[in-house]
């Protein structure tokens, strides 16, 4: 299997990999601490970041796993969706590795890389699929079909925000620092999920939505608890705690709809928000009640990293869906995941009539 060099820098986190068939050689991480004292990533910083870091990363990660340059037979990269700055900086040093080295280049989805982030380390297994899998981070809610790694259709998305998004704006409004969520997460264990009931939005099973949240949490705040220094420990626990479980009761909702009507091989939770402890136990939870198995990612693969990045990218190299003039592809900030699907169907008809 040829040796992948994967870069992610799609939003605030700045990362490198090296693959070589199901064996992770070496990662390198790092989240951007600038964005905290503004509650929330600011889009400038993030890319400036990107370009001091980027390149200090990929010199320790050769260093470190004793890698020679020329060793690298295959570059790949975060080509979307993301911040247009960040991605461009991640663009131009996977278009100048691969240029200097010789060696094909492939943009990645960032979605995708999530679904597959699972099995990084992992023979892509298809006896997994139908696949129902859940993919939620702080810019992206939806659950989706997959007939195989290459094919699937969206069943269920957000109308509004993220479920990341919410919680780290729930967590702001609570005066938790940023990013909120995995305090949040933390603090609700201490806490009781019934002491507040917030509204369930009543869309059926197509859709999800979560601003009807932020805006009761807000107004409940400005009327019964203005000072957030004044209050109780315990209120404050049980704040978490329930607006924890309103956002995962919406999001599990649909997936046990369509786990029992269309009845999946197997399960996946995908994407930042799948290192919530409560949103990982419900969704085992599902798994062991219909007899199907759950494929979680690793806490440390939940949130962007490179190593997903390289993961989509060997199994498109496996499948033989490559675009050959890779080095002319712009960054694209919007870049669906029904879009990227249509793309490789379309990319793999051209080639297949090519040969």
């Amino acid at each position: 299997m040829p040796l992948i060099l994967a870069i992610e820098s799609s939003c605030d986190d700045s990362s490198v990999a090296l693959l070589q068939g199901n064996r992770l050689i070496g990662m390198k991480q790092s989240g951007q601490k600038e964005h905290t004292r503004f509650g929330g990533v600011v889009p400038e910083l993030a890319s400036r970041a990107h370009q001091e870091c980027l390149s200090l990363m990929l010199n320790d990660l050769m260093r470190d796993t004793s890698t020679s340059w020329f060793d690298i037979q295959v570059i790949a990269y975060t080509r979307g969706p993301g911040l247009m700055g960040a991605l461009m900086v991640g663009a131009a040093l996977a278009k100048g590795l691969a240029l200097s080295l010789d060696v094909p280049l492939i943009g990645v989805n960032h979605l995708h890389g999530h679904l597959v982030s699972h099995f990084v380390e992992q023979e892509p297994d298809e006896g997994i699929f139908p696949m129902l899998s859940l993919t939620v981070s702080g810019g992206h809610t939806h659950l989706v079909w997959l007939d195989s790694w290459l094919e699937g259709r969206i069943l269920c998305e957000t109308l509004d925000d993220a479920a990341g998004e919410t919680f780290d704006k729930c967590a702001k409004m609570l005066g938790l620092p940023y990013p909120g969520g995995p305090v949040l997460d933390r603090l609700a264990s201490q806490g009781n999920p019934g002491a507040h009931t917030w509204p369930m939005p009543q869309l059926g099973n197509a859709s999800y939505s979560f601003s009807g949240l932020k805006t009761s949490v807000l107004y409940y705040l400005a009327k019964h608890q203005p000072n957030l220094s004044d209050c109780a420990e315990s209120s404050l626990h049980d704040l978490c705690a329930s607006i924890q479980a309103n956002v995962v009761e919406a999001l599990m909702k649909p997936v046990k709809h369509y786990a029992r009507q269309m009845k999946p091989r197997s399960l996946g939770l995908a994407g930042g928000v799948a290192a919530n402890s409560l949103l990982r136990s419900r969704m085992l939870a599902l798994g062991e009640q219909l007899g199907c198995a759950v494929h979680i990612p690793p806490l440390s693969w939940c949130t962007d990293n490179a190593a997903m990045i390289a993961a989509s990218a060997r199994i498109l190299l496996e499948q033989g869906v490559i675009h050959l003039e890779a080095l002319g592809e712009k960054p694209l900030p919007r870049w669906p995941l029904m879009d990227y699907f249509r793309d490789l169907s379309s990319l793999n008809l051209s080639q297949k009539s090519g040969s």
